[in-house]
């Protein structure tokens, strides 16, 4: 049972502190969301073009990843299919120019390419329980070595390779080996289970529906435009200093900002060394900028995947087909280019994919510049899955940790950031029951 007037804070309303502060205000505790933005959503965000609300942050998601769709089904939100895998027309961006094929050619050489990648006996076993990372101890041999690494292993035909490697662009090469390899795992080791995870659905009205449907569940208070600049805490409780020089004071904090912003709070007594260590080397793909665009003139379905450094975009791709053209999602994992870039320039390099096309107009969101996010969503680079994951969300005294970018299961991903807040929620209601803090075991479920 909860001590009488319970309180807490949650710093940072993205998806992962949205979930916490919902959970713990259902638990009975008076709960306060500080925001530095002007809305909710985190690095999830909705626009509008053409009329119709679109996601410029994190968007897609399927019934595999339970943590989600639970939440989906739980608010009753309606979802629609993404068209990034049921293309008419695929493109590879090259060095040498765009290469077109067929749906087929396409699935083809992708199938092919993934199974070689992931084709190592040994990985299903060290990977067994993906919810899990540090199960198997050798995880850390696979945790040492990029994605460039396992390509150069392997003896693929040269396009089957540049496919394999488009494919993959959102990671990036450098990523860690056992990183990707465990959201793979999460996918069963299934060439259609791996593609639906990360790109079959998304929700109808964007995912500022299932933030909505959240805060008003949860009934707790929120306070935008409101930077928190300090974290003072010990094991009584936590004082947290906004940008405006106020203070609040609670029973503990939840921290769920991206891991990129803990190094812009100062926090009393530190941090530990491992959250010190992952805030300053970065866990993020730090040059991620996404867009929605209306164009005419492309008449079907399409999709582009691009080897990193040939194009501005390294993924466009149907988003929906409508009556005055199309909305394509495009994706510069590198920072190629930008929202800011302005009209003529996104329609001069989206016209090195589809010459044909004519923008009409775009919506997006600079994640490599925005300060409350400091980069995008998480990419994990070697040797950092064995150093941080299960232990970036440990508790501190009356500090809790909630981030996509450190969910133990499927970081980076908007399951993810409701897996990790709800986990910081319930560890947080539990040390309120409980007369001593109460350990968390390194690779435990809890």
């Amino acid at each position: 049972m909860l001590k009488k007037a319970a309180t807490a804070i949650v710093v940072g309303g993205g998806l992962a502190g949205v979930t916490a502060a919902r959970d713990l205000a259902l638990a009975g505790v008076h709960t306060t969301l500080f925001e530095a933005r002007d809305r909710l959503g985190g690095r999830t965000a909705v626009q509008t073009l053409a009329g119709r609300p679109v996601d410029t942050g994190g968007a897609y998601f399927h019934w595999f990843q339970s943590a989600i769709w639970r939440e989906v089904m739980r608010y009753e939100l309606p979802v629609v299919e993404s068209g990034l895998l049921t293309a008419e027309r695929y493109m590879l961006g090259t060095a040498d120019g765009i290469l077109t094929v067929p749906p087929e050619e396409f699935e083809g050489r992708l199938r092919r390419g993934l199974a070689a990648f992931v084709g190592d006996p040994s990985y299903m076993e060290l990977l067994a329980r993906p919810f899990a990372f540090h199960t198997n101890p050798e995880i850390a041999r696979l945790d040492a070595m990029s994605v460039e690494d396992r390509i150069q292993q392997l003896d693929l035909d040269p396009k089957d390779e540049q496919f394999l490697r488009g494919m993959l662009a959102d990671f990036g090469t450098h990523a860690s080996l056992a990183w990707v390899l465990q959201r793979m795992a999460n996918g069963v080791w299934s060439y259609e289970a791996i593609l639906s995870l990360f790109a079959a659905y998304r929700l109808e009205a964007g995912m500022t529906t299932l933030i909505e449907a959240m805060v008003r569940e949860g009934g707790f208070d929120v306070r935008l435009s409101a930077p928190v600049t300090a974290i003072d805490r010990d094991n009584t409780g936590a004082r947290v200093t906004l940008a405006d020089g106020s203070t609040s004071t609670a029973d503990l904090v939840v921290l769920a900002t991206p891991v990129s912003v803990w190094k812009t709070i100062s926090f009393t007594p530190a941090l530990s060394e491992a959250h010190q260590t992952a805030t300053t080397e970065g866990v993020v793909a730090p040059n991620v900028n996404q867009m929605l665009m209306h164009v005419r003139g492309v008449p079907e379905p399409v999709g582009m995947f691009a080897l990193p450094d040939t194009l501005a975009f390294e993924l466009v791709g149907t988003h929906s087909m409508i009556e005055d053209g199309q909305l394509l999602h495009g994706f510069a994992f590198y920072g190629g280019i930008s929202c800011a870039a302005g009209h003529a320039k996104i329609e001069e390099e989206l016209r090195r994919i589809l010459p044909q096309a004519e923008l009409v107009d775009y919506v997006g969101h600079d994640w490599s510049t925005d300060p409350y996010s400091l980069g995008g969503h998480c990419s994990l680079n070697p040797g950092q899955g064995v150093r941080f994951l299960d232990v970036l969300d440990q508790p501190q005294d009356r500090l809790f940790v909630a981030s996509a970018d450190i969910a133990p299961q499927l970081s980076g991903t908007l399951t993810g950031a409701i897996e990790s807040g709800a986990r910081a929620a319930r560890r947080a209601v539990q040390s309120l029951a409980s007369p001593v803090p109460v350990p968390v075991r390194v690779g435990a479920t809890a």
